[in-house]
């Protein structure tokens, strides 16, 4: 067990006790991806002709105009290869284009394009509505008290990566 798992088995339980796989935080937000993933999937390749992981690069480069492939990899965490074949592939199709990085010509900028900027603001839409649903049987108070814990475990376990990284 890493020291910090270790100093935090001191002091009370937070997660409730687990006495099957499904009962586990991790399980749980696993399994509320892949539903969403899901019934998603099927809309974005049908009505916009895109593939999950193109609405992901779509909608992550759209506000910055321009990321690097490694900021982009950071932010996703999409395995490298894949994301390669997925810029490659939206590159292809005009919706964004690639070039060689100004302070490092190894690294590759990715540049959203007009095409992919007017595809992105139809998606997000969609995006919106797809979140209403998913949230319907919660009140606004309580979709934002979600938002707020799920941004802080987001947070707490980056953090706790970082960490495993920093001491290895």
């Amino acid at each position: 067990m890493s020291a910090r798992l270790a100093s935090h088995a001191d002091t009370a339980q937070i997660h409730p006790p687990i006495k099957q796989l499904d009962q586990a935080l991790s399980f749980r937000i696993a399994k509320l991806a892949a539903l969403n993933e899901r019934s998603g999937s099927y809309h974005f390749q049908n009505a916009y002709g895109l593939r999950l992981n193109e609405w992901r690069v779509l909608g992550t480069l759209a506000p910055h105009k321009k990321m690097s492939f490694s900021q982009m990899f950071e932010a996703l965490w999409i395995d490298k290869g894949q994301l390669s074949r997925t810029i490659k592939g939206m590159a292809q199709r005009g919706l964004l284009h690639t070039q060689p990085a100004e302070k490092d010509a190894r690294q590759i900028d990715l540049h959203i394009t007009p095409k992919g900027h007017a595809l992105h603001d139809e998606v997000l839409g969609f995006t919106l509505e797809r979140n209403e649903a998913m949230v319907g049987d919660l009140s606004p108070d309580e979709c934002a008290l979600f938002l707020n814990f799920l941004s802080r475990v987001i947070a707490h376990n980056e953090a706790l990566l970082q960490q495993q990284k920093d001491t290895q």
